[in-house]
This record gives C-alpha cells, sequence and structure tokens, in this order.
C-alpha cells in the first residue's frame, strides 16, 4: 500500500494527535512555569530578610514580594539561622531597579487562610543600595501576631480580666444593637469635622512655612536692637523708681480720691455747697500738685528713650513685619472657619461620653454595668488552654422530652440508645 493512501487512510488520526501533542505540550509549559522555573535569560537579583517568626509561609506556593500592592518579586526559600528565620527573595529588576540599605519588610496574610506575602518597602537616599544577596534585618522587619500568642504573653490575671471584659461587652451590648448604631451615627459628624480640620490644616502648610520664617525675621531684626530695648527697660526703671519715691504722695491722693468724687456728685445738684467745697478739695490737692513737675521731669529720659527708640528702632521694623502681617490673614480666616466644627466635634464626644456612662432606669442597666460582666463570661468561656494557647469551650444541655419530641432524631436514638425510658 502506498504512502499516499496511507495517508488519506489515517492522515485525520496524525491530525488530532499532533493536536493533542501540541496541547500537552503548552499545559506543561505553563505548569512548569507557575512552579517557578527560571529561564536561563531572565534577570532577576537576590536579596534575604531577617523574620522573628514565618508562620503560613510556603515558598514552595510562589508567595508574592510586594511594593505599594504591586508584585515586583517572588518568595523562594525559608531556613533557620540563629534561631530567626531567613527568607530569600527573587526581585525583578525591571519592576524595581533597588532595594537601599533603610529598607524595612514585614510579613502580612493575604487571605483569611493566613496565605502570607512579603510587603516590602525598598528605602531610598541618603542609604546605599543593597548588594547581591544582601539582607534586611531582624530590626527592619515585622511579623503578624496571631491572637494566641496575645494571650499566651499576658499573665493569668490579666488573662481573666480580658476574658470578664469580653463577657461583660457581649452582655451589655444584648439587645443594644439600635443604641450602638445611633452612637456609631453620631460619631460621624465628628468625624468630618476632624477630616475638614486635618484637610485646612494640610493646606495651610505653605502659609505656616511663611510664618515661621517671617517669626525668625522678626527675631534677628529684634536682636539687632537690643541695645534700643535695654534703654527702654532702663527708662521704664527709673520711670518706676520715681513713682516709688513718690508712694505717700499716690497714697495720700488715693486716699482723698473717694471723697473727691462724693464731693463732686453732690456739688453737681447742689452749687452753693459745691462752691463750699471747692476750697478745701484744691487744699488738699495742692501737695500733689506741687510734687508733678518732679515726676515729670523724672519721666522725661522715659520720653527721650520712647522718642528715639521708634524713630530708631520701630520705623525699620514696620516694613519687615508687613510679610508677616499678609501671612496670618489666611490662616486666621480658616482656624476661624474650622472653629465651629472644632466646636460641635467636641459636644458630639461629650454626647458619646455620656451615652456609654448612662444608666437607664428599671432593670436594664447601662454598658457600664455589663462590661464587668462581658469580661467575667469570656474568662470562663476561653479558660481552658493547651499547648497552642486558649481554647473556647461550652456545653449543650436537653431534656429527654425535647429528643422525643423531635421525628427526625427518633429514628437514630433508637439505633444508638434503644427504647427512651422518658
Amino acid at each position: 500500500m502506498s504512502l499516499r493512501r496511507q495517508l488519506e487512510r489515517h492522515g485525520r488520526w496524525l491530525l488530532v494527535i499532533a493536536a493533542f501533542a501540541a496541547f500537552a505540550t503548552v499545559a506543561a509549559g505553563y505548569i512548569v512555569r507557575k512552579q517557578r522555573l527560571r529561564l536561563p535569560f531572565e534577570d532577576r537579583y537576590s536579596l534575604e530578610a531577617t523574620f522573628q517568626t514565618v508562620n503560613g509561609l510556603k515558598p514552595e506556593l510562589d508567595q508574592p514580594v510586594n511594593v505599594a500592592g504591586v508584585k515586583v518579586g517572588t518568595i523562594v526559600s525559608a531556613r533557620v539561622e540563629e534561631g530567626s528565620a531567613v527568607v530569600g527573595m527573587q526581585i525583578d529588576p525591571g519592576v524595581l531597579p533597588d532595594v537601599f540599605s533603610n529598607a524595612r519588610a514585614s510579613l502580612v496574610p493575604r487571605t483569611p487562610l493566613r496565605d502570607m506575602q512579603i510587603e516590602l518597602y525598598p528605602g531610598g537616599p541618603p542609604a546605599s543600595p543593597l548588594s547581591e544577596g544582601g539582607r534586611i534585618p531582624l530590626a527592619r522587619t515585622t511579623s503578624p501576631i496571631d491572637s494566641d500568642e496575645l494571650t499566651a504573653a499576658l499573665d493569668a490575671d490579666v488573662r481573666d480580666h480580658l476574658g470578664l471584659f469580653l463577657a461583660g461587652a457581649e452582655r451589655g451590648m444584648r439587645g443594644r444593637g439600635e443604641d450602638l448604631r445611633a452612637v456609631l451615627r453620631a460619631l460621624g459628624p465628628t468625624a468630618a469635622d476632624f477630616r475638614r480640620l486635618a484637610s485646612a490644616l494640610a493646606a495651610r502648610r505653605q502659609e505656616l512655612r511663611h510664618f515661621v520664617h517671617s517669626y525668625a525675621r522678626l527675631a534677628r531684626a529684634t536682636g539687632d536692637r537690643d541695645g534700643e530695648l535695654a534703654q527702654v527697660i532702663d527708662g521704664a526703671e527709673q520711670t518706676f523708681g520715681a513713682l516709688a519715691d513718690e508712694e505717700t504722695a499716690l497714697r495720700q491722693s488715693l486716699r482723698l480720691l473717694p471723697a473727691t468724687l462724693a464731693a463732686t456728685r453732690s456739688s453737681l445738684g447742689h452749687t452753693t455747697q459745691f462752691a463750699g467745697e471747692l476750697g478745701p478739695t484744691v487744699e488738699e490737692l495742692r501737695p500733689s500738685a506741687r510734687r508733678l513737675p518732679a515726676a515729670l521731669r523724672v519721666g522725661r529720659p522715659l520720653l527721650d528713650d520712647a522718642r528715639r527708640f521708634t524713630h530708631g528702632g520701630l520705623r525699620p521694623l514696620v516694613p519687615r513685619l508687613q510679610p508677616l502681617a499678609r501671612d496670618l490673614g489666611p490662616v486666621t480666616r480658616d482656624l476661624s472657619a474650622v472653629t465651629p466644627s472644632l466646636r460641635s466635634a467636641f459636644a458630639v464626644l461629650a454626647y458619646v461620653a455620656n451615652e456609654l456612662g448612662y444608666n437607664p432606669p428599671g432593670d436594664n442597666e447601662g454598658f457600664l454595668q455589663w462590661f464587668a460582666w462581658m469580661v467575667h463570661n469570656a474568662n470562663s468561656a476561653f479558660s481552658a488552654e493547651d499547648a497552642h494557647g486558649a481554647v473556647a469551650r461550652g456545653f449543650l444541655a436537653v431534656d429527654c422530652q425535647q429528643l422525643v419530641g423531635n421525628p427526625e432524631l427518633s429514628p437514630l436514638l433508637d439505633a444508638l440508645l434503644g427504647a427512651l425510658p422518658c
């Protein structure tokens, strides 16, 4: 039989076999690729990171290394070294060219089943890049902490109080869902107000920078005029000294002032009596009048120093204060606009505190009353533990009538226990 006749007879089966072979080759290549087969022409560089613990890490699962949510490499190995876990990573230089010596790494779960990944913070200058095979030290890495590790780290008293807290919280919130939702709704405007306040402060960073710069210029200008400021202080000291020397006269004047005011008030209604009292009053004020020129002469140096300071110190300072005054305007307006929101935010916080501490009338106690019961019940539920930490426990109690009254369970109970006495 000729070859042509054989091809005409069996050619379609040869095509089917070739198609299956091609499909198997593609599937095998895909599977091998997913098993982290590195092709010779691929460019990768290796890094290591030291972690306290790597629970849930499976290098054979091709778990990712991410930077800001973008995959930059994979985890390829994990080993124990001096009591710590050393994790090897392969990084794609096309996505992340360099990792610096100030880099940080965090081991975080990416699924509820604790499928782990590494969140890498590559750092940057002025730190130097890590070389091939470089290692991120233990001090710059973090690992997730499980709840059983947290409870195991607590002493017995703290665990008991934590259990009482959880039990009391459960009892206190039982049937109080609407109240709890009301509290959360009340916190909504507070969060919005705080967000507005933070946004306003963030928007005014430039103005605050100008304010600090202008204040520094003002301080430098004041420092250059320390001589004039010293003269003003000296003049004020002389003035106060002169006033202290006239203390007796001032005390006498203050003693006579109430009588003078009473006489003046009376004289406004009685002109004749006013004229009679005016002479003695003037005579009483004569000693003060005689001492007044001396006080004015003593105060003249202060006036001279103030004039020199005004012309020589304040006048050059005013142009330097103008940029500061312009920068203070926007900041003051924005703070004035945010002040009502801040006041309402604190009012909401006061309402939340009153809601938590309120004890309503009747048998239903407030949140704080049931807080301790919640902690007590949680302690009872988690008081047992094994080598892995705390274990929750409970029991199911039913009576005989409930078992017999369920027709779906009767055949199973008869098979297991026989006839029940009830």
